[in-house]
């Protein structure tokens, strides 16, 4: 979440007044919501996401664009506010304090968001650090794009080489954003602004070995948060499929509505491949995985692929145009997917490997490393 600058400075006095509120209300562990967004009509509704699904808990009338809202939270957690003439929804941290939420009328600005702790720690971050990293990612993409471009007018493809290159340098910056989100949390491990970055950067784009070691830095309050209690427990969804545990049952209907089950492919290696066709990453990475099924098909491999698709006529109108010529299923339910669940997928192109038992052998393997996978244990 980005803030858009104040136009207006706040008198010292109101100042103190709003600092003083927000400590009175933590202390009678209550919140006191108040916001201004004049684009706003009708009634406004406080979200909290329950099971996946934003459920609305609470609502207020707007008047003038003006609304206030009182409550209180067990501890911080991610909320939103949703409303008409809002196309998106306003996310940040609830905690209980006296927090002020303004937009101004430019659709494309920013929500502002004071009072809340946890919130400016975790916004601070974007602010800063996270800048640097998304710069750098930019300038990786924009070449990607261009070697893709110049390969498709050629009538070609990015040869491996390349995408080589490419797969060194995300790598790199991955790196690079382990670095900077570990001296960030260091510097905040007892707020629960900094769990909500963990759970940001390495549960919703899973990195769990990482998740565990930051999470492990926290302070006991932080971790014991509602949002610590997500990474908790997306991390105890993760141990389900960790490396030689076996891989959960999946069950689920194909193109043709015939039930595919992943016990079908018993004595063969195959990756499980999450997927959807609107999904820019998952589409660039599909020639790569096209290469490796037409390599080692034949020696026993396949690709079950679990589409998060929720219009079947996208869905299969992918496939054909990405040549997926292998096993495809879906429940069309999007983000709800069971089986993407089950395995605790938060985001894709998400993979998992399985061997002949039934058992992970790897997971998100993409790009080189997939194929090197492949190459050992079809040697």
């Amino acid at each position: 979440m980005k803030n858009f600058k104040k136009a207006f400075a706040i008198l010292p006095f109101a100042v103190v007044m709003i600092c003083s509120g927000a400590q009175s209300f933590a202390q009678n562990g209550k919140y006191l919501l108040k916001g201004n967004i004049p684009v706003a009509s009708g009634k406004i509704y406080l979200e909290h996401e329950l099971n996946g699904n934003p459920v609305k808990i609470d609502s207020a009338q707007v008047v003038n664009g003006k609304f206030v809202f009182k409550g209180s939270v067990k501890s911080p957690d991610f909320y939103s506010l949703t409303t008409k003439g809002l196309k998106y929804p306003i996310q940040f941290i609830l905690e209980n304090s006296a927090i002020t939420v303004t937009k101004p009328a430019d659709s494309l600005a920013s929500a502002e968001i004071k009072g809340s702790s946890a919130q400016e720690v975790y916004q601070s971050f974007y602010k800063g650090p996270w800048k640097e990293i998304t710069a750098i990612a930019g300038g990786i993409y924009n070449r990607l794009d261009k070697a893709e471009k110049a390969a498709k007018t050629a009538g070609t493809k990015v040869d491996s080489l390349t995408r080589a290159g490419f797969d060194k340098e995300f790598a790199v910056l991955d790196k690079k954003n382990q670095i900077a989100v570990k001296a960030y949390i260091s510097q905040h491990s007892s707020s629960a602004g900094a769990a909500a970055i963990i759970y940001d950067r390495f549960i919703s784009y899973p990195n769990f070995p990482v998740a565990r070691e930051l999470f492990a830095g926290l302070t006991e309050e932080a971790r014991q948060s509602a949002i610590g209690e997500l990474i908790t427990k997306a991390l105890a969804t993760d141990a389900k499929t960790a490396k030689g545990k076996a891989a959960p049952a999946i069950s689920m209907t194909n193109k043709d509505g015939k039930i595919v089950h992943l016990s079908d492919f018993k004595g063969k290696y195959v990756l499980i491949d999450f997927w959807a066709s609107w999904c820019g990453p998952c589409r660039k990475e599909n020639p790569n995985v096209v290469a490796a099924y037409k390599k080692y098909h034949d020696k026993g491999f396949e690709i079950l692929g679990i589409s998060l698709d929720s219009k079947k006529e996208a869905w299969l109108k992918a496939i054909e145009a990405d040549g997926l010529i292998w096993t495809h299923v879906s429940e069309l339910k999007g983000w709800q997917n069971s089986a993407a669940k089950e395995y605790g997928v938060r985001a894709v192109p998400a993979s998992f490997l399985i061997d002949p038992n039934g058992n992970v052998v790897g997971k998100d393997l993409r790009g080189e490393e997939l194929n090197q996978t492949l190459a050992q244990l079809f040697k």
